[in-house]
């Protein structure tokens, strides 16, 4: 039995290899496969046949190989992994849910916002049934949230219906169609990593105008989520205020500067990112050079990360989003 289950899980392993490298590739032949994999050109034929005949895959074309002999390349099928991802968003002023729905290689097929009075589970899986009436074949759906999400619950949220449900468990359960939940600063973080060479280190400091600051963290390629699931959540910072008076002190840049700063220095510090990305509604108002000047004042360090000022972050957003989507794909 330890012979098979050790089988089993160097099969799958060895799967999850060729279906990444030809998800990276676009098109590739079983000896690209093979070299991009490290494994035997015989293994990734028959992974390729496995993936071929149940429609995951399909034969692109034949090319000539260098020896003169055609060789078949493969490709994605790209109706065959379609998801579906929804970030959920509201202030004081709007609730929306934006979607798209992406094909496994990326390619968007349906996007959209729906505008509610509010946003809660049953609100949520009603438009998911909408949006399904014109893609039925979608396998997988990653929703990001405003709030924490520890083992599945959203203990706490700016989206007050979300608050202490399994938001997942619930679509899941009505809809019958495998669901992740994940943490809105986390999901821009992975997004942001993604989108730029898959770089491996990275801080996301969101400070909103009149509201709470919070972060997300990549560290060595993965989310730095902490034993809690509360790594990023910025506001239990020890500032020298109040959590309640948050709200006012950053309403104004002036005001808002000194803390910032403190945050910087703090992500410098702990993490050592290769880059801090600044975003929400007073990053517009900030000075790149002004916060690496600080950093110069305050830190004996010869190398400093780099400060990229990004107020929209909504394609990190979708990136992430595709992002978890795929990494659950790959797993099928």
């Amino acid at each position: 039995m330890k012979q098979t289950n050790t089988t089993a899980e160097l099969k799958k392993h060895n799967t999850r290899a060729v279906k990444t490298a030809l998800l990276s590739l676009g098109a590739a032949t079983k000896a690209e496969l093979s070299q991009a994999t490290g494994l035997s050109v015989v293994t990734c034929g028959t992974i390729l046949n496995e993936l071929t005949a149940a429609g995951e895959i399909t034969e692109e074309s034949q090319r000539i190989s260098s020896g003169g002999r055609p060789a078949i390349a493969y490709q994605y099928n790209h109706e065959w992994g379609k998801s579906l991802c929804i970030y959920a968003y509201s202030d004081n002023e709007e609730k929306l849910l934006h979607f798209r729905v992406q094909d496994i290689c990326g390619n968007i097929k349906q996007n959209g916002t729906f505008r509610e009075r509010l946003i809660s589970p049953e609100v949520i899986i009603s438009n998911i049934r909408k949006i399904l009436k014109k893609e039925a074949d979608i396998k997988i759906i990653v929703i990001g949230v405003q709030g924490c999400v520890n083992n599945g619950i959203i203990e706490f949220s700016d989206i007050e219906e979300l608050r202490g449900t399994n938001l997942a468990e619930r679509i899941e359960h009505a809809l019958k169609i495998p669901t992740v939940v994940e943490n809105d600063m986390n999901t821009i973080a992975l997004g942001y990593s993604k989108s730029n060479s898959n770089e491996k280190n990275v801080a996301l400091l969101f400070f909103p105008k009149r509201n709470t600051p919070a972060g997300g963290f990549i560290v060595d390629g993965k989310i730095l989520r902490g034993t809690s699931n509360l790594a990023g959540e910025l506001s239990y910072y020890p500032f020298n205020f109040n959590k309640s008076s948050q709200t006012a002190a950053f309403s104004d840049i002036e005001y808002a500067m000194p803390i910032v700063n403190q945050l910087v220095t703090a992500a410098v510090v702990f993490l050592d990112p290769a880059q801090i990305v600044l975003t929400g509604g007073l990053a517009s108002e900030m000075n790149e050079q002004a916060i690496v000047q600080h950093l110069r004042r305050h830190l004996d360090r010869l190398q400093l990360p780099r400060i990229i000022i990004k107020p929209n972050t909504e394609s990190e957003y979708f990136a992430g989003l595709y992002n978890l989507a795929v990494e659950h794909l790959l797993e099928l």
